[in-house]
């Protein structure tokens, strides 16, 4: 059952193995469990075949056994630090880490008591992040730790720690699975309260500089769609005001010839009457010569008969020079018409 140690008012460990007896009988066997390695000494030399994960060996008098613990383990640490402006910090992290391997750390520490073992272990790792994260913060403003306390501290923690206890030649053969900075604390509650003040100045300053960008943004905006209101309103009356001199001239240009069709149709008839006046005169003229020959009954009979004729002819020509202006002046009208709405 795992259970948390403190090893000192810095460094516990939360995940250490309780004591057990397996490894005191003198005779008979000794079995691991899955998350243990088993090593198997008889005669003072390593007996490979009965050692491994989760082995089981039959111990005799003379042989040595030991468990070694191969699950994960997380130790917790604190550490007081000055930060490089003199602020006075107080951080708490975690790491967890795991044996890798079991037969290089087995001849750097003693694992016939396993529980104590495992407490000289997690001191030894607590104590290393300690030292080396008080020399991070030592070189870091107290802004620089709480905004970077992740990428700055915990990742170069792991990697320096990492470098010690995981090194192939002269490694423990630990494995650092990851370090976690939990928690930065400053001590001077003045300068914590100076912090917060500045910071919710900060925060303050933020927000009216957002508003005052959010409602020039706004007035901008406005002034925009004003000023391409008052464009299309322009536009608007500009057109308006072309489209009624387009029509006046229309419909001055159709009043023009409306009255040049009327005075050409008057001008025809009067210059049908003018020739129907001098037709009368030559006609009358030739009747006086006619009656001369003629008696007087048989001279009026033809100038009737005549003049009957030639007023007929007349009307008739008359009345088609009067539908042909009539088609002429519908077809101008149309055209007109069409042309207007093209």
């Amino acid at each position: 059952m795992s259970n948390k140690v403190e090893l000192d008012q810095d460094v516990a460990v939360t995940t250490n193995s309780p004591n057990d007896n397996r490894t005191k009988i003198s005779f008979g066997y000794v079995s691991a469990y899955p998350h243990e390695y088993l090593i198997h000494f008889r005669h003072g030399k390593f007996h490979q075949k009965t050692s491994g994960q989760g082995a089981s060996c039959f111990k005799r008098f003379q042989d040595t056994v030991f468990i070694i613990p191969t699950s994960l383990k997380e130790i917790v640490f604190q550490a007081n630090q000055l930060s490089k402006d003199n602020v006075d910090l107080r951080l708490r992290g975690m790491a967890v880490y795991h044996i890798k391997e079991p037969l290089k750390i087995y001849s750097l520490i003693n694992f016939s008591d396993r529980q104590r073992a495992e407490e000289k272990l997690a001191k030894m790792i607590g104590d290393l992040c300690r030292s080396t994260v008080k020399w991070l913060v030592a070189n870091m403003e107290v802004d620089e730790c709480m905004r970077k306390r992740k990428e700055e501290i915990a990742d170069t923690l792991k990697q320096e720690i990492s470098k010690v206890v995981a090194d192939a030649d002269n490694g423990w053969g630990i494995e650092i699975l990851t370090i976690d900075i939990q928690d930065i604390y400053i001590q001077d509650d003045e300068i914590f309260t100076a912090m917060q003040a500045k910071f919710k100045a900060d925060k303050v300053r933020e927000s009216e500089i957002v508003q005052l960008e959010t409602s020039r943004t706004l007035e901008v905006k406005r002034l925009d769609n004003d000023r391409q209101l008052a464009e299309y309103r322009k536009n608007n009356e500009l057109e308006k005001a072309r489209i009624a001199a387009e029509l006046k001239n229309e419909q001055l240009t159709l009043a023009q010839q409306t009255e040049a069709k009327e005075y050409g149709l008057k001008m025809f008839h009067l210059k049908e009457k003018e020739q129907l006046e001098r037709y009368q005169q030559e006609q009358k003229i030739e009747r006086d010569k006619q009656a001369k020959l003629l008696n007087i009954d048989t001279a009026q009979a033809i100038e009737e008969r005549t003049q009957t004729q030639v007023l007929a002819k007349l009307k008739q020509d008359a009345h088609l020079e009067a539908v042909r202006i009539q088609t002429r002046q519908e077809q101008d009208e149309k055209q007109f018409a069409l042309d207007r709405y093209r």
